[in-house]
């Protein structure tokens, strides 16, 4: 499982499978995040498996998390390169504030798309609960003279693309 070692963390050592076990994670996700710089092994053994301490363990806990909330790993790398170079949080907090800024206008302009594709959904399903009655065939020369559809400002994304594909 673990190997003793002394490095300040009770001693224990994980190898890259245990890790990647209390992850919940692959060897593979492991070693790619190392080729990205956000995880490093702290030693190797003998036979030259790597070995983590426990930090590494919530590095990848972190970033499961972050990845979960759409952060990208360049956006996490450049967080963990921030901190690493930074003492004090006068040093780090501008850059980092700055990172997250530009992370909250992402997510704002990805939030107004999902709002516009829910309120498209739910029209089109209000719509189609009338079409539900409608005897006729759909299509562009029917669903254009329908006062359900008609008696809207304008016809939802998902509504078009339903009446087109007649």
């Amino acid at each position: 499982m673990g190997e003793a070692n002394r490095n300040g963390n009770d001693g224990r050592l994980m190898r890259i499978g245990d890790l990647a076990k209390k992850a919940g994670t692959t060897m593979r996700t492991i070693r790619y995040y190392e080729q990205l710089g956000l995880i490093a092994p702290a030693a190797r053994s003998k036979g030259g498996f790597r070995l983590y301490e426990e930090e590494e363990l919530r590095k990848l806990r972190l970033i499961k998390n972050l990845q979960l909330v759409d952060t990208p790993l360049a956006q996490v790398k450049a967080f963990f390169d921030k901190r690493q170079r930074g003492r004090r949080a006068s040093e780090i907090a501008p850059a980092i504030s700055r990172l997250l800024q530009q992370q909250l206008r992402e997510v704002e302009k990805r939030m107004a798309r999902y709002q516009a594709m829910r309120a498209s959904l739910r029209q089109t399903i209000e719509i189609l609960g009338c079409c539900a009655e409608c005897p006729l065939e759909p299509g562009p020369g029917v669903c254009s003279q329908c006062p359900v559809i008609t008696s809207r400002a304008e016809i939802p994304l998902h509504m078009q693309a339903i009446i087109e594909a007649a």
